[in-house]
């Protein structure tokens, strides 16, 4: 059984966290291939988005913790040297995964914890269900956070809050997640794979172009000026402009139809 399960269909990639019996806490080698599955999607114009998500009755209870002990015995220096690189592993794919051009959806049931959190951050969309169960609880062994959590947080929930989390260990519920802005719906348990299918058809069938335009935009807003992000936004309307996609859109406006996007030809 693959640990980590890929696949793309009807314009969707779909990554599958699939080590239930562990939690589907996290191992080096599925990272790895997270990162070269991304690699190949990123490529993909006809993929209109991913959707990330666990198998079993957990999202993903962060790293595989189990798997640091045969390490424990390296002397200190040695550690220190081959956590870290384990680290920037994981830190490697959180940017790659941030900077989809594809919207990023992730599904969230039971166990979020540790670099969960920064997969559900990185994400443009975060669904998750009432039983869910977040907690960045590195300090618990004795760690820091890892994962991109550090920076995400703050940004996200805000500076207290992402202190409260990170230095207590404070778990949290799914209603709390809605209210910090971590995630962006809530739903009943057995409502939630239908709600995600949902958003994932609305996104499939929305002009490709315009939703990887004005992702970039958002993403970059952050770091801009007012007059850089003007030239940005103007750049894009006018590549935007040059698609079929656009024609379609403003066609079937005047004619007050439904418009049809993603069209080979037009």
């Amino acid at each position: 059984m693959m640990d980590l399960q890929t696949e793309i269909a009807d314009g969707v990639a779909t990554i599958i966290f699939n080590r239930p019996a562990a939690r589907n806490a996290a191992t080096g080698p599925m990272l790895q291939e997270m990162r070269r599955f991304l690699a190949d999607v990123a490529s993909m114009p006809d993929v209109r988005c991913v959707l990330v998500s666990g198998s079993g009755e957990h999202f993903m209870a962060g790293g595989d913790v189990r798997g640091f002990d045969g390490k424990l015995d390296l002397e200190g220096r040695e550690r220190e040297i081959e956590f870290a690189a384990r680290a920037r592993a994981g830190a490697a794919l959180l940017v790659q995964l941030a900077r989809m051009p594809q919207p990023v959806v992730t599904k969230v049931r039971g166990a979020a914890a540790g670099i969960a959190l920064g997969f559900i951050s990185a994400s443009d969309f975060a669904f998750c269900a009432s039983s869910s169960v977040f907690v960045l609880a590195q300090v618990g062994i004795g760690a820091s956070p890892d994962g991109a959590t550090t920076w995400w947080l703050p940004r996200i929930i805000g500076a207290r809050r992402a202190k409260e989390i990170a230095l207590l260990g404070q778990r949290f519920g799914a209603i709390e997640a809605l209210q910090m802005g971590l995630v962006n719906q809530v739903l009943p348990d057995e409502g939630l794979d239908q709600a995600v299918d949902t958003l994932i058809g609305r996104l499939v069938a929305a002009p490709g172009e315009s939703i990887r335009r004005t992702k970039r935009l958002l993403d970059l807003s952050m770091q801009n000026d007012l007059e850089s992000q003007l030239e940005l936004e103007a750049q894009a309307f006018g590549a935007c402009a040059a698609t079929a996609d656009f024609v379609e859109g403003v066609r079937a406006f005047i004619e007050k139809r439904p418009a049809k996007f993603n069209q080979t030809t037009g």
